[in-house]
């Protein structure tokens, strides 16, 4: 890595730090309106009508190309072939964990990827890469079954 490379990567990961901070620190308090008790889940899936542990994804919206990807409830689905069976996608934890960087699937590289030290997964949820500029280490992913009905994908989390 370049000295220049270095300072950058170091700035932006201070920056982010800060920003985290301080967004966490602008949190509404007691003092914040409630929300209403009939608030929508927020759109891209849900959790079965309370089912904490399946998490689903339409499939007549979303995840149409390989490569696609969207995250729904702290699951990453993604699609690795053409088709609308459970084996054309896969469905990991959408949270690096390593240190709680964001995960997406990097499709030319067939790899998921934490977008804040690098580390890379397979899709079976081995590690290939651990963090880079860290002195850190990683664990495998958790890679969740998945299974389609008509145009659902859902996600078991175990």
């Amino acid at each position: 890595m370049e000295r220049d490379e270095f300072l950058r990567s170091l700035g932006f990961g201070l920056a982010m730090v800060c920003t985290g901070s301080c967004f966490s620190g602008c949190g509404k308090g007691s003092d914040g309106p409630e929300k209403p008790a009939n608030n929508p889940p927020p759109s891209g899936g849900g959790n079965n009508g309370g089912n904490n542990n399946t998490v689903s994804v339409d499939l007549s919206t979303q995840l149409k190309a390989i490569g696609d990807q969207v995250v729904s409830s702290g699951v990453l689905f993604f699609r690795i072939a053409a088709g609308d069976t459970a084996a054309s996608f896969v469905a990991t934890e959408a949270i690096c964990p390593h240190q709680g960087g964001s995960l997406v699937w990097k499709q030319n590289i067939s790899r998921v990827q934490c977008q804040l030290h690098q580390s890379e997964y397979s899709t079976t949820g081995s590690v290939l890469q651990g963090p880079q500029g860290t002195s850190g280490t990683t664990r495998a992913l958790k890679v969740y079954s998945t299974a389609v009905t008509g145009t659902t994908l859902t996600a078991t989390k175990a």
